[in-house]
Parts: structure tokens; C-alpha cells; sequence
């Protein structure tokens, strides 16, 4: 059997020598009976029959002729495709980026969906939370964390962490270092059910308030800044000037529940008497491990009884509205990520149409080309299904190809996710490039081979041997139908009009983030932080350095003012007040309006920051010789707080334990909550809210080179100590990094349907240039009865038109349907923006226009004589 297939020549040689001797054989027979030889071999011939199909029939019984035959087709369409390179090109291309992107999005869903949390028994593990009124973010009072851990029935552990990511230490020694560290219980690894690689897990007394202070270290840290050393357990570290005991050693897939680097694990202080009437409540994220085989439902019904307690206890105006949120660890990663995969889903999902669409229609015009050839081949016996072999051969191929060439833009995907949309999408750290991927791949392949090969194949079922004999003889002629090929055209014009349109709305969206009533001029501007804690500045006078780093920096070359701010244009002040006027009644306790931000900034930080002054005037050097009586307000406070009025020169903010502070300026609202928020009431005052801050922030304005700033601003600050350090962030990052998501959906949607609408352009020339080439001869006849060119051109045109017409009116009301579904995600636009849906519409009806004028160019160009000769 092994040489059957592998050595075929040899075994053809064998069986072309026994139907010889079979023949001799007979010859010799019919000789010794008396015929002459001449008539014993007629004879023998004649009684042997056709000695081919007596060769077909010997191969049918080997039992691997189905495999011969797969070869004959295999070479027969390579060697078609090869004769077609532009027609192969096209297709491949088509597929692979269709089935490529699909097939690394399909794998992300499954990874961010689908495959289970990487714990032991994740089903288990729980989000417990309240949400309270008027906040988007959930979290539980630490009170009721205390409470809830030891007084539940349900649950196995709770554990909590910081509520709102974790906090920037400083990595004390010779080589100072920001990490990125979070407070956890003690139970936390635990909960999770994780054992360090090295070392213990925490202990109980280390999460009370006064307990011993240790770490646990990832294990990048601990390879990158500890050499790796097996006897870590015990050392200590420096963090923030205090020493840490050294714990162990996280294990390297450690994944954080809220998807987040964490270089260093601390513990929580913990109170076993936390309560409501503490004057200071911590905020905290809480997981939990249900007990076997208790259900969500039970664990909701025991901690509504819970819940119902903590409310008795907490302030009256928070009570009614309050909620209890419990839901699977699972569910909750996945969070907001569920539109951005809805959009990759519905995106890919219409890519790979169109990517089937065009290569069917592709096929179609090829095999209807082909018309006259397989009408011979019908003729002289091969069936349909034989025919039908030939052509699905022929696609698989193409698949093949586009599936191989596919694997490069699956790779080329999944590294651009995982290292553009690492804050957008959860888990995505863990998606990577292997054989389940390709296993995907293999799937989508075959079902893209099955919806873009069954129309023509089935057309091909259609084909009347006769007539196509007839036009066998006319070159370009074709029969067939072209509706189905129309429809085709006008699904890619509908499809490729959808993908525009939500491209364009989330364009539209970054643009009106960036660039939309920003209130300041970013161009230039310059923060840098610098933590303090641990270091000689600590326990310094702040205001001496302080000085000392602005008259520096005002000094540099380029330089147009530098200002110490605890704020930037782009976030609120460091402290949240009740806003009160000395002219008007105090407001009531637990008041839950009229909040204001307050920022102490230097003299130069209207300058430095952009930040115009509208009325009156900001601060200067010699305010601060009488700190916090003074305030400039932005535009929202003085439309909300002095409607009608003149607030210069009221006193704002102050009461019986603080100084109440003189309006003495207005300036332009900035996007002080973010660039898709409407900013907050905010006041500036001539001095620090938060003087035991634990870092210094500077902001200049400089239009020299930003390495020549940050270089010579971290020199000097390393003089002031060698174990400080300095981040710098020019506010354009920052807007870059504000805009990262809405940035990466508009570009990803961009991308998909510049792809589409490079594959419907190809769609509508291959239909037209099919046209063309199939009424040759009647473009022939029209110009010799007198048809000018120009008529012919508008004929052809015309055809194109009509489809583009269609495509784009389906096209429209799907746009507006996904507009409605994008509408959560829009900022300065409208879903219904008729401007916009013109627009693409008028965009891509353009690229259309143009994939028709050479088919159409083509058809006035005819030869009348020339197509008249091929009747």
C-alpha cells in the first residue's frame, strides 16, 4: 500500500507490463489454434477490451484511486491558480486577512469569556460589594468588611485589597525605584488558593494596624531587582523609608483579580473593632471563595441579612438607595470589556463576511469564465459531482493558502492587543499564540471554504451543455445569472458602509476628547512627580525646596514659568469640600451637594499650566506670605455657586475650623474630571491642602527639548538627595494615555473597515470588468449601430451605480442600528448624525466610482470590428 501511494511509477509500470503479458498471453494462444499473428492479436485486443478502462478498473480495486484522483485535481488547480496570479492574490489576501483577524479576536473572546479565571476552582470565587448612590464604582466600607468576614455563613474566606488600584512606593537604596504596590488581607493568597513559590504566606497579626510590616514580591521583582536569590525569605526592604520583612515569593503565573501589574504585595490594616462612627472608614475591593456547594442565591440570601444590618448603621441619607452587588469573580472582570469585544466581535464578524463575499463573487466570475470548459468536460462524461470535486478542490486550495498566510496576521494581531489595549481588554496578558489558535483558525477556515464555495458550486449545477458549447467558441462570453453576483456586491457595499460609519463615530468621539473645550494649552506643558517619603526632603522644609526646584526651572533656557500644583488641568484638586459662602448659612451635615475641589498651587501655574484667566487675576509671590486666604475659582463654580452675581471678593469655603478665603480671580473650566466628564466646580488657593503629602508636583511650560528639561531638572533634584527620583509626563502623554481606549477602538474599527472597503472596491471592479468582458459583443453591436462611447461608458457605469445605491440604502440602516449600540461609548457626537452617514456614504461611493471607471473605460475602448468577429 506504502508504495502504491509513493511509488506510483514503478507500480504503473507493473500493471502496464501484466495487461501486455496478459495480451502476449492471449496472442500465443490464438497462434497455436492456427490464426496468423496480424489476426490472433486483432483478436486478443478485441476479447481484452479497452485497455485503459481495464487499467482504471485495476486501480479502482487498489483501493486508492479516490486519492489518485485528489492528486490529478490538486495539480490541476495549482496549476489554474498559477496561470491566474491576480486572481490569486486577490482571493488569498481576502482570506487571510478575514479569516486572520477573526480568528485572533475569536481566540480573545474565548480567553476574556470563556476560559476559566487561572484559580483553583474559580466557579467559587465571588465579588462582594455595595454600590452606593450617585458613584459608579463599588466597594465596601471597611466596617463591613470586618463584619461581613466573620459573621457570614457562606463563605470560606473573604478577602479584601484597595478598592481603587493599588499605590506608587519607593524602593529605597542606591538605585531608588517606583513600585507598583497593593494592600491585601492576610487571607488574600488564601482565598485565592495560592501558595508563594518562596517563603510563607502572610500571617493574622500582620494585618492588624500596629502589626508587623511585610511584603510578598512578585516574581519579576524578584528576579529583576533581588537577583533572584533563593534566601530572600527573612531579608528586608526598604519602602518608603520604612523597612519590610520579606515573606516570600510570588509565583510566576500569579494574576491579580483587578488585571493589574503588582510588583509588591502589603497588608491591609485590618481593625478587628472597625465601625461606622469611625471618624476615618477605609474603602476596599472584597473577594470571596464560596463553601461547597452553596449557590450564589444562598450567599445573596445570607448577606442581604448582613447588608441589612450595615445599613441600620450608616448615615440616613445614604440608606435608601444603597445596594448589595454579588456576582462571580468571572463576571465582574469582564465588566465594561464587554462592549469593546462586542465591537471586535461585530467587527471581525463583518470583515470575514465580506472577506467570503468577495472571494464567492471572485469564484463566481472565474468559474462562469469557465463556463465553456466545463460544459466539455460535462460533455464528454463527468458528472456534476465530479465537476463539483474539481471546483471545491480548487477553493480548498485557496483556503489552505489564505489559512497558512493568515497565521502571520493572527500573530501580527494578537502582539498589538496585547500590547496596545493591555488597559482595555482583562486577561488579555494572557492570550498568546498557540495551537488552539490554530485550531480556531482550522474551524473558521472551513466554514468560511464552505459559505464562499456552495453558490457557485451549486450554479455550476445550473450550466445547459449546449449553449455553453456554443459560447465555448466565443471568447468572453459567459452564461449565467449575474443576480447573485449583485447581491453579493450590494452585502459588501452594506457591510463595508457599516464598518464606516461606526469608524467614523469613534473617530469622531477621540477627536472631540482631545480637542473639544479643553480649557488650557497642553503644548509644552510638563509635570513631574517626585515621591518624598524615606527620603532627606521628608523632614525638610518643603516650601525652601520647593522654591529652590521652581526658581530653578524658571532659570532653565526655554522655560516660560514653573509652579508647584496639586493639581493638573486634567484632575481635580487633592481635597473634596462642601462649598460654603461667609455671606450665607452653613449647609447641613452630610451634605451631598454643592462638593467643590480645592488644588494649592504656586504663583505661576496659570501660566505654566495654559489655564487662561477670564476675570480678575491669579495668584503672585506675594500671596503666599498669607497662606490659604485666598481662591480662584473656574467658570462651573462661579455659574453654580454665583449665578448672577459678581464673586470676586467673596469669601468661599472656610467656617469655624478654617480661614475663609477671598475670591480674587476667574478662570476657564478644564476637563478636571476627565475628557469625556464635565468639569467640576474647582477652587485654587495660595497654599497646600495636603502639606504631609507624600509627593511634590511641579508643572512647567518649556519649549526646549524634553530630554534637555528632564535631564537637567533630575540633576538637580538627585543633588538635593541621591535617593530621589523624579517622573515626567508632558500633558500630551497624558491626554494620549486619557484617550487610550477610545483611541484604540477607533483606529481597530478604522482599520477593519478600510480593510472592507479595499475588498468591496475589488468586489465591484471584478463584477464590472466581469460584465464587460461577458457583453463584449453586445457593446460591439450597440457601437456599430452608432452608440457613441460616452453612452456605452454611462451604461456600464449606470449598472455600477445601481448596486452602490442599494448597498448604501442597506447599508444606512444598519449603521444607525450599531450607532445606537456604540451610543454608550460617544462623546460630542450624535448616533443619528445624518452629516456623518452622508459623508461615508459620499466616501465610499467615491471608491467605488473609481473601481468602476476602468471597466467602464475598458468597455467604451471596444473594437466594434474585433467583437463582431466572435459571434
Amino acid at each position: 500500500m506504502f508504495g502504491q501511494i509513493f511509488r506510483k511509477k514503478r507500480f504503473e509500470a507493473d500493471l502496464d507490463d501484466e495487461l501486455a503479458a496478459r495480451i502476449a498471453i492471449e496472442v500465443k494462444l490464438l497462434v497455436e489454434r492456427g490464426l496468423s499473428l496480424e489476426e490472433a492479436t486483432a483478436q486478443a485486443q478485441r476479447s481484452f477490451g479497452n485497455k485503459t478502462q481495464v487499467a482504471e478498473l485495476a486501480r479502482a480495486a487498489w483501493g486508492w484511486d479516490w486519492l489518485d484522483r485528489l492528486m490529478q485535481d490538486l495539480r490541476y488547480a495549482a496549476r489554474s491558480l498559477r496561470g491566474n496570479p491576480a486572481f490569486t492574490l486577490t482571493a488569498v489576501l481576502s482570506l487571510a486577512l478575514g479569516i486572520g483577524a477573526s480568528t485572533a479576536v475569536f481566540s480573545i473572546a474565548d480567553t476574556v469569556f470563556l476560559r476559566p479565571l487561572p484559580y483553583s476552582e474559580p466557579g467559587r470565587l465571588m465579588w462582594v460589594a455595595n454600590r452606593f448612590p450617585g458613584m459608579d464604582n463599588e466597594f465596601l466600607a471597611s466596617p463591613d468588611y470586618v463584619a461581613w468576614r466573620r459573621d457570614n455563613h457562606v463563605f470560606e474566606d473573604l478577602a479584601a485589597t484597595q478598592a481603587f488600584g493599588g499605590e506608587t512606593m519607593l524602593l529605597n537604596g542606591p538605585d531608588p525605584a517606583e513600585v507598583h504596590t497593593m494592600r491585601v488581607s492576610a487571607n488574600f493568597l488564601r482565598t485565592l488558593e495560592i501558595q508563594p513559590l518562596l517563603g510563607r504566606d502572610f500571617t493574622t497579626n500582620e494585618e492588624l494596624p500596629d502589626g508587623p510590616k511585610a511584603v510578598l514580591l512578585s516574581h519579576k521583582l524578584w528576579l529583576r531587582r533581588l537577583g533572584g536569590r533563593r534566601d530572600i525569605a527573612g531579608q528586608r526592604v526598604v519602602l518608603d523609608g520604612q523597612q519590610y520583612t520579606v515573606d516570600g515569593v510570588l509565583p510566576q503565573s500569579f494574576v491579580f483579580p483587578m488585571d493589574m501589574n503588582v510588583d509588591v504585595l502589603a497588608t491591609l490594616p485590618v481593625s478587628p473593632t472597625a465601625s461606622h462612627h469611625d471618624i476615618y472608614m477605609m474603602t476596599w475591593a472584597v473577594y470571596g471563595r464560596l463553601k461547597k456547594g452553596v449557590t450564589i442565591a444562598q450567599a445573596r440570601a445570607d448577606l442581604q441579612r448582613l447588608f441589612a444590618l450595615s445599613k441600620a448603621d450608616i448615615p440616613l441619607m445614604f440608606r435608601s438607595d444603597t445596594k448589595l452587588v454579588l456576582e462571580s469573580l468571572h463576571q465582574h472582570r469582564i465588566g465594561d470589556a464587554k462592549m469593546l469585544l462586542a465591537i471586535l466581535l461585530g467587527a471581525v464578524t463583518c470583515l470575514l463576511l465580506i472577506a467570503c463575499v468577495n472571494v464567492s463573487n471572485l469564484l463566481m466570475g472565474r468559474w462562469s469564465a469557465r463556463s465553456g470548459e466545463l460544459a466539455i468536460r460535462a460533455a464528454i462524461g463527468a458528472g456534476r459531482a465530479r465537476l463539483a470535486r474539481q471546483l471545491f478542490t480548487e477553493a480548498a486550495l485557496l483556503t489552505l493558502m489564505g489559512c497558512a498566510l493568515s497565521a502571520v496576521f493572527v500573530a501580527a494581531t494578537i502582539y498589538g492587543f496585547v500590547h496596545y489595549a493591555s488597559d482595555e481588554l482583562p486577561r488579555l496578558s494572557e492570550v498568546t499564540v498557540d495551537m488552539r489558535v490554530f485550531g480556531i483558525g482550522i474551524i473558521v477556515s472551513i466554514l468560511a471554504m464552505v459559505i464562499f464555495t456552495t453558490i457557485p458550486i451549486l450554479r455550476t449545477g445550473g450550466i445547459d451543455i449546449q449553449l455553453a458549447l456554443q459560447q465555448a467558441t466565443r471568447p468572453g462570453l459567459a452564461s449565467g445569472n449575474q443576480l447573485t453576483k449583485r447581491l453579493l456586491v450590494i452585502a459588501e457595499v452594506a457591510l463595508s458602509l457599516v464598518l464606516l460609519f461606526g469608524a467614523a463615530l469613534l473617530m469622531e468621539t477621540l477627536w472631540h476628547l482631545r480637542n473639544d473645550r479643553l480649557g488650557f494649552q497642553p503644548e509644552h506643558v510638563l509635570t513631574m512627580t517626585i515621591p518624598l517619603k524615606g527620603t532627606k526632603l521628608e523632614n525638610r522644609r518643603r516650601d525652601d525646596v520647593v522654591a529652590d526646584l521652581v526658581t530653578f526651572a524658571r532659570r532653565m533656557p526655554g522655560t516660560e514659568d514653573a509652579a508647584q500644583a496639586e493639581c493638573t488641568p486634567l484632575t481635580p484638586g487633592a481635597e473634596l469640600v462642601t462649598f460654603s459662602r461667609s455671606d450665607k448659612p452653613a449647609p447641613e451635615a452630610f451634605h451631598r451637594g454643592d462638593g467643590m475641589a480645592v488644588c494649592g498651587t504656586g504663583a505661576g501655574y496659570a501660566r505654566a499650566a495654559g489655564v487662561r484667566v477670564l476675570s480678575g487675576r491669579f495668584f503672585t509671590e506675594d500671596d503666599f506670605l498669607h497662606p490659604n486666604t485666598l481662591a480662584v475659582i473656574n467658570q462651573k463654580a462661579a455659574t453654580t455657586y454665583f449665578a448672577g452675581e459678581d464673586p470676586i471678593g467673596k469669601r468661599i469655603i472656610g467656617g469655624p475650623h478654617d480661614e475663609w478665603k477671598t475670591v480674587i480671580g476667574i478662570v476657564a473650566d478644564t476637563k478636571n474630571m476627565g475628557l469625556d466628564a464635565e468639569p467640576q466646580p474647582e477652587a485654587y488657593v495660595n497654599g497646600l491642602t495636603l502639606p504631609d503629602a507624600t509627593q511634590m508636583q511641579l508643572i512647567l511650560r518649556s519649549i526646549a527639548d524634553r530630554k534637555f528639561v528632564e535631564t537637567t531638572m533630575a540633576h538637580k533634584i538627585r543633588s538635593l538627595d541621591s535617593g530621589l527620583i523624579a517622573k515626567f509626563q508632558p500633558m500630551d502623554q497624558i491626554i494620549g494615555d486619557m484617550t487610550a481606549g477610545p483611541r484604540f477602538n477607533g483606529v481597530l474599527l478604522t482599520t477593519f473597515a478600510g480593510i472592507a472597503v479595499l475588498m468591496t472596491t475589488i468586489g465591484v471592479y471584478g463584477l464590472l470588468t466581469f460584465t464587460v468582458t461577458q457583453r463584449t459583443h453586445e457593446i460591439g453591436i450597440r457601437m456599430a449601430l452608432g452608440a457613441e462611447r460616452r453612452r456605452i461608458l454611462a451604461l456600464v457605469l449606470r449598472e455600477g451605480a445601481v448596486l452602490i445605491v442599494v448597498g448604501v440604502t442597506f447599508g444606512a440602516a444598519g449603521a444607525f442600528g450599531l450607532a445606537q449600540f456604540l451610543k454608550s461609548i460617544l462623546y460630542g457626537v450624535s448616533a443619528n448624525d445624518i452629516r456623518t452617514i452622508v459623508m461615508v456614504a459620499l466616501g465610499l461611493t467615491a471608491g467605488a466610482v473609481l473601481a468602476m471607471l476602468l471597466p467602464a473605460r475598458r468597455a467604451a475602448s471596444v473594437d466594434p470590428v474585433v467583437a463582431l468577429r466572435q459571434c
